[in-house]
Parts: C-alpha cells; structure tokens; sequence
C-alpha cells in the first residue's frame, strides 16, 4: 500500500511531518481563520506541490490561442500571478482588492491540452492521452452526457441525447468539471493543493468528482481546503484538520480522531463554536423545538435516541482540549432508577422533571396559558381530572409493570457473571431472586403510583406518567379547545413569546450552568 508524506505548521510555525495510506487530506476552517496564509505556508515549503485557486474564472473565450506545447506549458503552468503569494504580497503593497483577483486560465489550460495532445499523437499515443482520460472520466461524472473534441475546430462539445453544444454554453458545473478533470490530468506535481474544492460545483457532484479524479491520480496526493463540512464528512478515509485559530503568525491546528459520533456531525459541531445540548429525537420532533426556546444559549443538536445522546455527550467532552467548549445532554426521565439518573449526571447529561419532553406540554402553567387564549382558565380542573381518572387510571398497571420492568433490567445489569469458577457462577445466579427481592420491590413501585393517583399530585403524576399519545387524544384536545396541530404550535409560540412563562418552565428543566 503507498504511503504519502506531507507536512503542515506545528504550534511554532515548525514543519511537522504526517503520512497517510489514503491519498487525500482534509483543512477544515470557517472563514478568516487563516485558510489562505496556510495554503501560502504550503506553497512555500513544498516543492512538489501545484495549487488550483478558489477564485477560478471558469468562462471560456470564443477562440483558443494555439502553442507550441512548451510554450504552452510555460504559460499555464509559470505564466500566472501565484494566487497565494504573491497576491498577498499584492495586497501589502497596497493593492486593497488583490484577494479578489480571479484566476483565469482556461483558454491558456485548453491551449495545453491541445498540445499535448498533438505531441502525443505525434509519438503514436492514441489511446491513454489526456483527452481520451478526460472524455472517459466526464462519463464517470455524468453519465447521461458525453464530451467530445471537435476536430475541425479544435473545440469541446458536450453531446447529450444527440444534441451538441459548444463548452463555452456549458453550464457552471460542467465548465468547472471539465477545467478540474484537465487541470488535475495535467498537473505533473506530486501534491495537489485545492481550494474550496465545492466551488462552482453542485454538492451532489462534488464529492463523486474528487473520489473519480483521486482514483485516477493515486501517484498524487490531494490536499483540500474548505469550509464545507459534508464534503469533509463524505471523505471518509482521508486525514482530517481543522484550524482552531490563527493570529498572523502561527496556527493552531488539530487533528480530527476518529471517534463514536459521526463524523459530519463532529465537523458541524467544531464550527458550531458554543456549548452544545444534545438531545433525543430529530431536527422536527418536539424535543427539538421546545429546547431551542428554553435553552437559546446552547447549539441544539438532535441525536435520535437517549444511548446517543449519552455516548456524544460522553466522546465530546473527552476530546475537550480539541475544541474547547463543553457538550452537555439532556434525556426523558422515563423510568429510570436514581443510579441510571446518578450516572448520567456524572457524565454532564441530566433528566427532566417530567416522564418525557411530551409531558412539558402537559405543565399546569402551560395548559392555563392555553386555556386563558379562549378565556377558560376555569377549565383546567376539568382537564386535571380527565388525565388522572381516564387517561391515567386506564394505565395505571401497564405503567406500574413497566417501572418494574426497567428496575428489574437495571439489577441484572449490576451483576457480574463474568467469573473463573462453576461455583461462584452458581453462587451469583442463585443470589439473583434476593437482589431483585420481586415481591418488596413490586409493592413499592405500586403504592407509589397509587399514592399519586389518589392524591391527585399533579406535579408528581407528570413526572411518573409515560404516555406519548394524550397530543392524539380527541376528548383531551377537545376540553383545551385545539387541534392536535394547533396545540403544540400554540405551546411553542407562547414559549416564545411569554417570558413569564418560560420562567415557570425552566423550573421542570436542568440547569447546565457549573
């Protein structure tokens, strides 16, 4: 398997040397963060590197000039401003808009392909020249369309069911493939700096061209600049760094580990650049959207299920001194042992004050502020009631065995069975009706949940109650006055819009604050 060398600035400014089997790698930078002065410290340290500039003009003239083919690589490759260095040095000698300075050399990089397409032909090579690569990997990019050279004219044509069109009417994205697949076919340096490889470029084709050009240049090493975090996250094999700062002298640059969260939520978390709260469900669901209100300080990511949720906090905390900024984690009560809730904290994820995020819709503060809209305050000990005599009661034993269930489940996961000897084995297994102690801890679990229910603790029920499909219910939906599309619309925007309101709230939710 080939290995590929190369080196990036150490937290002294010092080359520091990497290798990789894979031949790409990824810098990752949000803007200002000094992704254009490192491409400039690259240019200069490697001899054997070729850059393709991010501000690339990709319009083509209506004529070609023709060259030899020295003069022609003289041009392409030797006759250009160095996008890097030399316009910054531009832009210290008091050229303000030097950055902005398009890179335009399509003519001049057809000019060479054509070249040195003769100079092939002329040695007999027919089959394995530039053009014919660039035709045979424009089909791996498309498909559906095929590119062709007009012989007469010395032009490209894109041919799609039959009809034919000049390379010069080619959209965006086909003109920046086209310049891309030659420019990289052409390049005989061994490291290849491209910046913001996603440019011109629709993000379906973006990743598909660079893993098809890398295919096709293995001799090479890719390096890519950017800021789009999917591309990044969709190159998975390649070595990964993001640039945490610069201060006009030297960077600070980290290596991205593999870990257990994913990696293109990783990147989004890098460049999130605040504390995150990691919570269950999806970008839609209520978990979601109630937090991005009641904790507007944090990044709300979403993570499906409460394991990620405690596996993400977890990782990201671990990796700290890579991003500096705290994760924390918040996750249903469920029926959770005070162990499991103890454990948690201890890993900065904590539990609501309620069964589950369905039940913050249920607060009593939250249904008057519902009921006061139609002028029925009056009402809530009517809805009070039903929840505890139909929707609770018709429950009652199925949440009673589900308790039971999830206590049970915890104790075995206590035991350790994992020993050298039969006997201590047998020792364990016949101890396991006595730590459970069914009859006791079923007795408990069921005078709590009758002592709630016959109290009529509101606040107690919300906090034991699992029931997800009360927002279904016709007859509660009926008594509050809304639909069940209304309902949680009508809760999210007086959330938002009454901080009274919100205060009350915040009392059934954790605090994160250390």
């Amino acid at each position: 398997m080939e290995e590929y060398i190369y080196y990036l600035p150490d937290e002294n400014g010092n080359k520091k040397e990497f290798k990789t089997n894979a031949n790409s790698i990824i810098i990752v930078g949000a803007n200002g963060s000094g992704k254009s002065r490192l491409g400039a410290w690259m240019e200069n340290e490697y001899r054997n590197l070729y850059r393709i500039p991010a501000q690339r003009n990709t319009t083509i003239s209506d004529s070609i000039m023709r060259y030899s083919y020295k003069e022609a690589k003289n041009d392409l490759f030797y006759g250009n401003i160095n996008p890097y260095t030399d316009i910054w040095q531009l832009k210290f000698n008091g050229f303000e808009n030097a950055t902005t300075m398009l890179h335009s050399d399509y003519e001049k990089l057809i000019g060479y392909v054509l070249a040195k397409e003769h100079q092939e032909l002329r040695k007999g090579n027919t089959e394995n020249n530039i053009i014919c690569k660039t035709k045979s990997i424009w089909k791996e990019i498309f498909p559906h369309r095929e590119i062709d050279l007009d012989g007469d004219n010395d032009e490209f044509l894109c041919i799609m069911n039959e009809y034919k069109y000049k390379a010069r009417n080619m959209s965006d994205g086909e003109r920046a493939v086209l310049y891309l697949i030659m420019y990289v076919l052409c390049i005989e340096e061994k490291i290849i700096l491209i910046d913001e490889p996603e440019l011109h470029l629709h993000p379906s084709l973006t990743n598909r061209l660079w893993s098809v050009l890398e295919k096709h240049r293995q001799d090479c090493l890719f390096v890519y600049i950017t800021h789009d975090l999917n591309f990044a996250a969709n190159h998975i094999e390649a070595d990964k760094f993001w640039i945490k700062s610069y201060n006009g002298q030297k960077w600070e640059i980290e290596k991205i580990e593999k870990n257990d969260i994913p990696q293109e939520l990783f990147l989004k978390l890098l460049g999130a650049r605040r504390d995150i709260l990691f919570v269950e469900g999806k970008s839609e669901s209520l978990d979601t959207k109630i937090y991005s209100i009641l904790y507007p300080q944090y990044q709300i990511i979403p993570c499906s299920s409460c394991e990620n949720v405690l596996n993400y906090t977890k990782t990201f905390n671990e990796q700290n001194a890579l991003h500096g900024f705290n994760a924390y984690g918040i996750i249903d009560r469920d029926f959770r042992t005070q162990e499991e809730i103890d454990s948690a904290n201890k890993n900065k994820v904590k539990v609501l004050e309620v069964a589950e995020v369905e039940n913050l819709f249920l607060l009593e503060c939250i249904i008057l502020a519902i009921l006061e809209q139609s002028d029925a305050r009056e009402k809530f000990e009517e809805v009070k009631d039903y929840i505890f005599k139909t929707k609770f009661k018709n429950t009652l034993q199925r949440q009673i065995l589900r308790k039971l269930e999830k206590e049970i489940k915890h104790k075995l996961e206590t035991i350790n069975i994992n020993l050298e000897k039969l006997e201590q084995m047998q020792e364990k297994i016949s101890s396991l009706e006595k730590l459970i102690d069914f009859e006791n801890l079923h007795k408990d679990i069921e005078n709590k949940f009758n002592s709630v229910y016959e109290s009529k603790d509101y606040d107690e029920l919300l906090k034991i109650f699992n029931q997800k499909g009360i927002f279904d219910d016709g007859v509660f939906l009926s008594k509050v006055g809304k639909t069940k599309d209304t309902y949680t619309k009508s809760v999210l925007k007086l959330l938002r819009e009454n901080e009274e309101l919100r205060k009350e709230v915040l009392k059934y939710i954790p605090s994160f604050i250390e």
